[in-house]
């Protein structure tokens, strides 16, 4: 997954200073990323109080259109118009979570709980094993990105033809634990023209979610 980012000087972008102080690349990534887990869990919160939704076809346009203007706003430098489009990506995305959560809440409400732990748990391990070790992760965004679409390849052909759903998850599970690690490479190299905190949040945001909800099945389905 090579996002075609570039730095800019906009606030928020580039250098910031809190306190006195610039704020590390690292500061920025994990601000954005903690902000946008709000924003979704107050989506998902809308959703099961007021029951509004989106359905899984419109999310799927709608997110990832999203995520292409998002990185437009970003390399045209309008960074007004990135911000706004990545709290509602946050949000939408809580709102298409809304039904799923609603579901676990009632067959496996525990599952919930452990699967935001073990996903935060695995966040923080990746985190540390990058940071840590001085391993390069450069080469692994090619090789994840291809793992990647034929994970996708995989889920749409399980509607058509019989894959061990275990076996999927599995690889899946996998894909998102590389690019977790690849990821917070990123953020530690902050290569020239791959340092953007804003666009290498959202990637971590993906990250996130994604193996919540791989954890959240797993766990679910064990009931």
């Amino acid at each position: 997954m090579n996002d075609p980012n570039r730095p800019t000087n906009l606030s928020g972008f580039g250098t910031a200073r809190v306190a006195g102080r610039d704020t590390s690349l690292l500061d920025r990534v994990l601000g954005w990323l903690a902000l946008s887990l709000v924003l979704t869990a107050g989506g998902v919160y809308t959703s099961l109080l007021t029951g509004l939704f989106l359905p899984w076809f419109v999310a799927l346009i709608l997110l990832i259109g999203l995520i292409f203007v998002i990185n437009w706003a970003v390399r045209s430098n309008n960074q007004p118009l990135a911000v706004m489009l990545f709290f509602g990506f946050a949000i939408a995305e809580g709102l298409f979570l809304g039904p799923v959560i609603s579901f676990y809440l009632r067959v496996a409400p525990d599952a919930i709980g452990n699967a935001v732990l073990g996903t935060a748990g695995i966040f923080v391990l990746c985190a540390g094993v990058v940071y840590i070790s001085n391993r390069s992760f450069a080469r692994w965004g090619r090789y994840l990105l291809i793992a990647l679409v034929v994970g996708i390849v995989l889920i749409v052909a399980s509607l058509f033809i019989p894959i061990n759903q275990l076996f999927l998850d599995a690889f899946l599970g996998l894909v998102f634990v590389g690019l977790t690690l690849f990821d917070f490479w990123r953020v530690k190299a902050a290569r020239p023209g791959d340092n953007n905190s804003l666009l290498i949040a959202l990637s971590l945001y993906l990250d996130f979610i994604n193996l919540f909800l791989f954890m959240l099945r797993f766990l679910g389905d064990r009931r």
